[in-house]
């Protein structure tokens, strides 16, 4: 058995810091990780793309189209921009945040929110919809997005990650003083996908 996962955003989303959590927690479990990272213009909110592949044993990092069980999609455009790497049993879930592309003029853009989530849905067999901005906004902290996100991951039955590694992972990578608030923004997430 191996999990394929993609976490995909845009540059300064915290994709690179989730995705390290995550494989830590896996690492602490006792799986077998790979990972591997392809950055656009990241720096510049450009697309920000992490494989990590989770099992008994994990050959190589990257996954090849088709293979995905489980997009982790910071951002709407940048989920649907993954969705051809997606299996036909695979599950989506998705920060309801959509930023217009900068090519878009005075904001209006072909794709809206509803058009995009709708693509996804069409594609993905289950879907999490997930309101990462407005938790963290709500937790007076918008860095926190990226624990809401994994927190979602962590509820969903397809991750074997334990729930108590995520959140020994999340205390021994970030800064002690953003502990105690990435924990409940990790909580809160684990609650959007109706998971105690």
């Amino acid at each position: 058995m191996v999990l394929n996962i993609v976490f995909s955003g845009v540059g300064g989303q915290g994709i690179v810091v989730a995705s390290d959590i995550f494989c830590e927690a896996a690492l602490i479990d006792g799986w077998d990780v790979a990972k591997a990272e392809v950055h656009g213009m990241a720096q510049r909110g450009g697309s920000i793309v992490a494989h990590v592949r989770v099992g008994e044993k994990v050959q190589a990092p990257l996954i090849e189209s088709g293979k995905v069980d489980i997009i982790l999609g910071f951002e709407m455009l940048e989920a649907a921009r993954v969705l051809p790497m997606l299996n036909k049993n695979g599950t989506v879930i998705v920060n309801t945040k959509y930023i217009p592309p900068s090519t878009s003029v005075g904001g209006s853009s072909v794709l809206n929110h509803e058009k995009i989530l709708g693509i996804i849905k069409d594609v993905a067999h289950k879907v999490y919809e997930v309101d990462g901005i407005g938790i963290a906004n709500r937790l007076g902290n918008i860095l926190a997005v990226n624990t809401v996100l994994l927190g979602a991951l962590s509820g969903i039955p397809e991750n074997p990650v334990t729930k108590e590694s995520l959140e020994k992972a999340i205390a021994g990578r970030l800064k002690e003083k953003y502990v105690a608030l990435n924990l409940e923004a990790f909580k809160i997430g684990r609650e959007q996908v109706n998971v105690g």
